[in-house]
């Protein structure tokens, strides 16, 4: 896996979606109500370092990036996202993510286990674990198609 592989997979956001959009704006309320966000991840820093007893590639490798987070050509966002090999054979490789998402009404927080092969990820489904402000009771996943600036699909409940 490259480092653009691994990244992928952290982009939840590690997640191609021009002119996306906040299709339903979700107030706080007794009744369940769904919001989906689409946007696309654009990298600002991307840092790699290994925790574990090999070089490069290896369980216990890690990722630390940053990304804008882009509907079309206004930023809605950023985000802090790191992602730990934490399984590793010839053929996939699994990483822990966690992925904070900063939106101007509050913080969305995702995690999951990401599976990419030596082709790197395919699309793959975050837990949304929590959030502040106006999604503070969110619940959902987040949908992460990877390529050089994945596109993500939060699916919010509350």
């Amino acid at each position: 896996m490259t480092r653009v592989r691994i990244r992928a997979a952290a982009a939840m956001l590690v997640a191609a979606g021009a002119g996306a959009a906040i299709v339903v704006a979700a107030p706080v309320s007794a009744t369940p109500v769904s919001q989906t966000i689409s946007f696309t991840e654009h990298q600002i820093s991307d840092q790699n370092f290994n925790l574990g007893s090999g070089h490069g590639i290896a369980v216990g490798a890690i990722e630390l990036s940053a990304n804008k987070l882009m509907q079309g050509s206004k930023q809605i966002g950023s985000d802090g996202a790191s992602c730990t090999i934490t399984r590793l054979s010839a053929r996939s490789a699994d990483d822990l993510c966690s992925d904070v998402l900063v939106l101007a009404h509050g913080q969305i927080d995702l995690a999951g286990l990401a599976t990419s092969t030596p082709q790197g990820p395919g699309t793959f489904q975050l837990a949304v674990t929590g959030g502040t402000g106006r999604y503070q009771h969110a619940r959902g996943y987040a949908t992460v198609v990877p390529s050089q600036n994945p596109k993500v699909t939060l699916h919010l409940t509350s």
